[in-house]
């Protein structure tokens, strides 16, 4: 009896193109993560945060900012820079916000003039404080 030729991928060649398919899937959710991760969160309305800013305790936002200053650091409780808004929600005048960059986030480098997304939590006295931070 003769045997019928099989018709079909090999198995390695299968298990190859599951392997680079789902490479490739990891990669393009790995560089959208920056950005994506912030696309759920509101933007910051600086007039709100001026007029009452101990009223937004306990919220999150987004505020799309470049490092403006250094104004202080502590060991204990972090970093803390004035930021200028890039896109401010319904302002003309450039906006300055102080925003706290907990110990947490210690290996992020952050220098004058760079640009970053950031999502922010407005905690005990008005402050914002970063949860998380890319370049865009």
């Amino acid at each position: 009896m003769s045997r019928r030729k099989r018709s079909g991928l090999p198995p390695w060649l299968l298990l190859l193109i599951l392997l680079l398919a789902a490479g490739g899937g990891w990669l393009a959710l790995r560089q959208g993560g920056g950005e994506t991760s912030f696309r759920t969160v509101e933007d910051l309305d600086p007039h709100l945060y001026y007029e009452s800013a101990n009223s937004l305790r306990g919220n999150t936002y987004r505020i799309d900012a470049e490092i403006d200053a250094s104004l202080g650091n502590s060991a204990s409780k972090g970093r803390l820079f004035s930021v200028t808004l890039k896109k401010p929600v319904g302002a003309t005048p450039p906006v300055i916000l102080p925003v706290l960059v907990p110990p947490s986030l210690g290996s992020l480098t952050i220098q004058k003039g760079q640009h970053y997304l950031m999502k922010v939590k407005v905690v005990d006295g008005g402050l914002l404080e970063v949860q998380q931070a890319a370049k865009p």
